[in-house]
């Protein structure tokens, strides 16, 4: 997100490129709100709607990558681009620039701490089998459900 300086000058207009941060800010923010989502689906370990959310942020993160390379002329000569806004626009595109910065670094802090949740639960799910399958309580378990299964079976002929 932060523009690096070259001596480049931007083509593309000041108005349009302003239109293209504050849609970028909009889309971090609808990020934001799909990762409150995320988390709370990550916690209940609701897997089907995690991943229509999943691809929801995939969707948005499709076109932001395309707004940022549309702004790429923009951060290439940021300060050439930046001295040739009025002072309303220079404000208004670095009020744009810290929100997406901030989205970006809360969403990436967010997506960590799911990731360790994602990862803690892996390492539980993997020793429970590991356990499971030392111990011979897997086959044992799959045995007494044949076994269940099996007298309901009969019980169900009988009557």
């Amino acid at each position: 997100m932060l523009p690096t300086v070259t001596d480049q000058p931007s083509d593309i207009d000041p108005s349009r490129a302003l239109e293209l941060l504050r849609e970028q800010v909009a889309l971090f923010a609808k990020l934001e709100g799909l990762s409150v989502r995320q988390q709370a689906l990550v916690a209940g370990e609701a897997i089907e709607p995690l991943m229509s959310v999943l691809a929801d942020r995939q969707r948005v993160s499709v076109r932001l990558a395309k707004i940022a390379e549309a702004l790429g002329p923009v951060r290439r000569s940021w300060k050439q681009f930046r001295d040739a806004l009025d002072a309303t626009q220079r404000d208004e595109a670095e009020k744009f620039i810290a929100s997406a910065e901030a989205s970006l670094k809360r969403l990436i802090e967010s997506d960590e701490r799911d990731a360790r949740i994602l990862s803690a639960r892996k390492r539980r799910v993997a020793d429970t089998l590991s356990g499971l399958n030392s111990s011979g309580g897997a086959v044992a378990a799959y045995r007494r459900e044949t076994q269940t299964v099996r007298r309901m079976d009969l019980v169900s002929e009988d009557a």
